[in-house]
């Protein structure tokens, strides 16, 4: 029988899970790799209770593709809660928003994929952090766009470099649009963007004429202190566009985010939605969810849990890795980024920790072409807290066994 020949699969596909994830036979016991809140904090009762309440009053306008708002909704997602979303944002950042300004996702990254295919493309310039969220890199590269990686200190994207990257971009003939950040308790690293460098950095993007992605997903999330104003805030004429989700405050299962950007923005994106949609149903749920304050309450309540839990982790990784390990401690979010002492065998480490049932992301994973291989990012709020103790422990004991 003769064969076809058959042309090769695309190098141009969005990322794959297995590109950044570690893969384990067996789930760990010591799970510091995933960055999710704490699942003893789902209020699944609640969840419940609303899901019921959905079926009893909405039934079947809650379970098709759109509702009462039309077809648009296939489009920018269930307009109730977009409601809901603007109304709080809207009080958060002292600005007037309404549901043009809200497109609902599937979870954050399906906003990110949206939004790079939506502004740039062959021919022209994105910047991102020099580790940062893998996806969003990834996602830019997709487009065709030339991705540049501009440093991060203790204060976040340095924007000095950021704007070396914007004038090697113009050398090269390419288009300046976009630069995507973390500002609030940024990942891998977790530290947070002071107020005066998030005025400068809006400040370049004003003088280049680019767009500002600000990936929000951890503003919720500090424990010493409210966080400075988000970039939206500071910049509220269309040139900052906010990516936010549910993953981290409420549940990762729910798969529901949202981008705030202004109305032509938005359309914009919207042109790039690859479905019909996200889910009206979950949408209203966590719509009535929201409902009577209850996000703001569920935050308040968490926040000390988490920062107990912070606080405990810091503690064990001072005592078991102190001589191994340097790392600040992070003010709020989910991760402590582990710079790893001269010496030692970052990929024994991972052998060590494998056999242990302890799991750790590796730096490399965040930083593309330049490996991180000394780093280790180690996400504290899955683990009990009971348990944080003896997970560190046997991190300490893989540092120890690495050393040379």
């Amino acid at each position: 029988m003769s064969t076809t020949q058959l042309p090769p699969f695309s190098t141009k596909a969005l990322a794959a899970p297995a590109l950044f994830f570690p893969q384990y036979d067996n789930p760990p016991r010591y799970d510091f790799d995933q960055g999710m809140p704490d699942p003893s904090t789902y209020p699944l009762e609640a969840l419940q209770a609303c899901a019921d309440q959905v079926i009893k009053t909405q039934g079947q306008a809650a379970c098709g593709y759109f509702g009462l708002a039309g077809r648009s909704e296939m489009i920018y997602g269930y307009a109730g809660l977009r409601d809901s979303i603007a109304s709080w944002v809207g009080k958060r950042d002292k600005l007037s928003l309404d549901r043009k300004n809200i497109m609902l996702m599937n979870g954050s990254a399906a906003g990110l994929s949206m939004i790079a295919n939506a502004l740039v493309g062959p021919g022209d310039g994105a910047i991102v952090e020099s580790t940062t969220f893998p996806y969003m890199a990834s996602f830019l590269e997709s487009t065709g766009a030339t991705v540049f990686r501009a440093a991060v200190d203790s204060e976040g994207l340095v924007v000095e470099d950021a704007e070396r990257c914007l004038r090697e971009m113009k050398g090269q003939g390419l288009v300046p649009k976009l630069i995507y950040t973390i500002p609030t308790f940024h990942v891998p690293t977790g530290v947070l963007m002071p107020l005066a460098r998030r005025q400068q950095l809006l400040d370049l993007a004003r003088c280049w004429n680019v767009y500002v992605v600000e990936d929000n997903c951890y503003n919720e999330l500090w424990y010493d202190q409210p966080t400075p104003p988000t970039l939206l805030s500071l910049e509220p004429g269309g040139r900052v566009i906010q990516s936010d989700s549910f993953s981290k405050m409420l549940a990762p299962g729910l798969r529901t985010g949202w981008v705030v950007a202004s109305p032509e923005v938005a359309s914009m994106i919207g042109r790039m939605r690859p479905d019909l949609g996200v889910s009206q149903f979950t949408s209203h749920v966590v719509n009535a969810w929201m409902a009577n304050g209850r996000l703001d309450e569920h935050l308040n309540r968490v926040r000390p849990l988490y920062r107990r839990k912070r606080d405990i982790a810091a503690d064990a990784l001072r005592r078991h890795c102190g001589a191994f390990v340097k790392f600040h401690v992070p003010q709020g979010g989910i991760f402590f980024w582990l710079e790893l002492a001269p010496g030692i065998d970052g990929q024994k480490v991972r052998e060590t920790l494998l056999r242990e049932g302890v799991a750790c992301r590796p730096g490399e994973r965040f930083a593309g072409a330049t490996a991180e291989n000394g780093y280790l990012r180690m996400s504290f709020l899955q683990v009990d807290e009971d348990e944080i103790e003896r997970g560190v422990a046997l991190l300490g004991q893989a540092f120890a066994a690495a050393s040379t």
